[in-house]
């Protein structure tokens, strides 16, 4: 989980420095501002998620996550907010960045291998 949000990070840094170089420091800035609204709530829930409370029913642990996961929106909300109120930043770099961040979330499920499935054996073993 916290792999994914590095991840992330990686991609922010990569679109930041393409636009540093295109557009200036202020598309740079603008594509970090994007990345922090995605990648800051991702690290939050990751963080979360990772502390499990022991002995807990499946019930209670799936209200954790759902728990979690509506504070993730609200953070990611009041980010975006922040963004559009007291920062100067191009807000189309700044949605399409968090959209980058997004999409490593879904072609990470692409490269992972989540280990759910079973795995074809040999009929001849050695």
């Amino acid at each position: 989980m916290l792999s994914l949000v590095a991840g992330q990070i990686g991609v922010v840094v990569l679109i930041a420095a393409v636009l540093a170089v295109v557009m200036g420091s202020n598309g740079a800035y603008a594509a970090l501002v994007g990345g922090l609204v995605g990648v800051l709530p991702n690290y939050y829930l990751a963080r979360r998620l990772v502390r499990r409370q022991r002995g807990a029913t499946p019930e209670q642990a799936l209200h954790q996550i759902y728990v979690g996961e509506l504070i993730k929106i609200t953070f990611t909300a009041a980010m975006f907010v922040i963004a559009i109120k007291l920062l100067n930043v191009n807000f189309l770099i700044v949605v399409l960045t968090y959209i980058a961040t997004v999409a490593v979330n879904w072609l990470a499920f692409l490269f992972v291998d989540l280990g759910e499935a079973p795995r074809e054996r040999s009929a001849i073993k050695p």
